[in-house]
């Protein structure tokens, strides 16, 4: 929607400015009385294309709402207060917050969004500034001696001022046409802004268009674990004396409450935590497939699940006499590029942790017995796995896990998640990773039920919707490439090792 005229005047001053802002939202309220009498009415099958078309609108909305926060902002930062002071706030996130009736984390991210479209705005190129009247000596009648006039010299044309460019304009432009949400692109802003002088310019501006990317379609909780993992790879050095920090603050509560109930609370980091969470996502995972097979019969909740988990944990620790291993099938995988792990250099990752770790935290949990390491090469391919049971279909899993992180669909852990065929093996289908994909129960299901089609190569997995989902049929990359940290820049910023393109559904 062209709105560009609600910030203007025009003509009769800023009150002029005022009434067409007002009018143009009192149209827009009768519009949504519209949609909301229709939306009452609507039948359910069609109830995900209003929600898109109604989501659309809301991020258009939103940009209103964040320009004029900064318009509040601005107004606010000048001697005495400004705009905010005067209506009896603090700032203008509190003036923002409180007519809004949000949270102040809320109107911050609408004004951060508000600073990208003023810097879109002003870096749009403009008209030349119109050339100058002849001078008055050369006009004839403002000479009135008899000397006749000297000749006009010709002026040099103006040169049209340089305009100033938005920090990031692959986000500037994503929100202004509504791609994304304002949550998603604050969250890439923020924490581009908040990296390392010594971050690249260029490696900053490519992480901001690969995040406009992945950021479409995915709710901004599972897009900030993404954003997490750009900021680690973008910045090492920080991250790693995060972890540090995070290391020494690790701690773990246990007390009863009057209730006669243990409560358990704690923080660990990514290096203490990665085995506990492993165990307990395995633990769980067998637990949810337990009880998809017999409907009815566990009525547990995941919460549930995971603190009786927790107890067979304990339980098995203290002396279980069975001879059978707890964790038949799990293994707990250390991932790292071969090139980093040999230098010592880059970040690794740890199943059951979305933080990366240091390549020194790597290289110690390697040492451990229950842990094995996955080495890969640039473009992520598998070039060495761990075995110790079943060698090749274990070997062939890990591999699989390496490409898609765990579901590829969804970004579940891998510990939910089973290896499928993609061409069923009844069908002539092979036992090769081209022909597998780690999904989750739930998407395993709703890929085979609406007919999806996956297409997948050592490095990628792509899904194609049916017709009834996307009538275009889209594709749509899952896995690691899309779910996952980003290859080292110092091979994705000079375009190498770039992604296939898209498959072409069939």
């Amino acid at each position: 929607m062209e709105a560009s005229y609600l910030f203007d005047a025009g003509p009769g001053g800023a009150a002029a400015g005022v009434d067409a802002f007002g009018h143009a939202c009192r149209e827009a309220r009768a519009a949504v009385g519209t949609m909301r009498g229709l939306a009452a009415v609507g039948d359910a099958g069609a109830a995900v294309a209003r929600l898109g078309d109604a989501a659309q609108l809301a991020r258009e909305l939103d940009m209103v709402l964040a320009r004029t926060a900064r318009d509040i902002e601005t107004g606010s930062d000048v001697p005495g207060g400004g705009v905010a002071k005067q209506h009896g706030y603090r700032g203008a996130a509190d003036l923002v917050a409180a007519t809004m009736g949000t949270t102040r984390a809320e109107a911050f991210r609408l004004l951060e969004v508000g600073r990208a479209l003023e810097e879109m705005e002003s870096g749009k190129p403009g008209p030349d500034d119109p050339e100058d009247d002849p001078d008055d000596e050369g006009n004839p009648e403002n000479n009135p001696g008899d000397d006749p006039p000297p000749a006009p010299q010709p002026k040099p044309k103006p040169q049209p001022r340089a305009k100033p460019q938005p920090r990031y304009p692959a986000v500037a432009a994503s929100l202004d046409a509504g791609e994304i949400s304002a949550d998603c692109g604050a969250q890439i802003i923020t924490m581009l802004d908040a990296l390392s002088p010594d971050v690249p310019a260029e490696f900053k501006q490519d992480a901001a268009a690969q995040l406009v990317e992945r950021a479409k379609g995915l709710d901004a909780s599972r897009f900030a674990k993404i954003v997490s993992r750009f900021k680690a790879a973008l910045d090492v050095e920080q991250h790693e004396r995060n972890l540090a920090r995070m290391r020494a603050r690790r701690h773990l509560r246990i007390f009863e409450n009057r209730a006669g109930m243990l409560v358990i609370n704690g923080e660990l980091d990514p290096e203490t935590a990665a085995p506990l969470r492993a165990a307990l996502d395995k633990l769980v995972g067998d637990a949810m497939r337990t009880s998809r097979d017999a409907p009815g019969v566990d009525l547990r909740t995941t919460d549930q699940m995971r603190a009786d988990s927790l107890a067979d944990l304990a339980r098995h620790a203290l002396g279980c006499e069975t001879t059978t291993a707890l964790f038949g099938t799990t293994t707990v995988v250390v991932r790292a590029t071969a090139t980093d792990l040999e230098k010592g250099t880059g970040l690794g990752e740890v199943d059951g942790c979305t933080q990366p770790i240091s390549m020194t935290t790597a290289q110690r949990m390697i040492t451990s017995a229950i842990l094995i390491p996955a080495l890969s090469g640039e473009k992520g391919e598998a070039l060495n796995l761990g075995r110790r049971q079943y060698p090749f279909s274990r070997a062939q899993r890990i591999a699989v896990g390496e490409r898609d992180g765990g579901c590829a669909f969804c970004g579940a852990p891998p510990a939910w998640c089973e290896a499928h065929h993609i061409v069923y093996w009844s069908r002539g289908g092979r036992t090769d990773i081209s022909n597998c994909v780690l999904l989750c129960s739930h998407c395993h299901h709703v890929i085979h039920d609406q007919g999806w089609q996956i297409r997948a190569t050592d490095t990628e997995v792509w899904f194609i919707p049916p017709a009834s989902v996307d009538a275009s049929r889209t594709p749509r990359q899952g896995g690691r490439a899309r779910f996952g940290a980003p290859r080292p820049w110092n091979t994705t910023c000079t375009g190498e090792d770039e992604p296939g393109a898209p498959p072409e559904p069939s």
